[in-house]
């Protein structure tokens, strides 16, 4: 699929099919879902069979009228009797595919009110 860059950037239903093409297309693998309105990038380490596991998820929700969009991310731990294990797990294996995808469709993350207010205190004369 070819991007158009930033200049001229995607729709959302072509950023949301780029979003799904992630789907365990990486280096690390992740599931890539919709529900509720956003992209969901979700890994899983550990053994549901027992011991410890930890989801951690990645949402996106786009704002196509601005072609911007919004990060969730959540990191829940479940541990059960038995088992045991060692995991390593970078959050960049889902964040980086996730926005680069994003990047390459000239989508841009959505400014938080605390980075416009930080932004704005850097901006000013002294």
């Amino acid at each position: 699929m070819s991007t158009p860059g930033a200049a001229s950037p995607s729709s959302a239903n072509q950023v949301g099919d780029a979003l799904m093409a992630l789907h365990r297309a990486t280096e690390h693998p992740f599931d890539m879902t919709f529900e509720d309105g956003q992209f969901i990038a979700t890994h899983q380490l550990g053994r549901s069979g027992g011991g410890t596991v930890t989801t951690y998820r990645y949402g996106i929700q786009l704002l196509p009228d601005t072609n911007e969009y919004r990060r969730l991310m959540r990191t829940s731990t479940r541990s059960s009797t038995g088992g045991s294990g060692s995991f390593t797990f970078n959050s960049r294996w889902i964040t980086k595919p996730v926005n680069d995808t994003l990047a390459a469709h000239g989508w841009k993350p959505r400014r938080t009110a605390i980075g416009k207010l930080f932004r704005r205190i850097l901006a000013m004369p002294t």
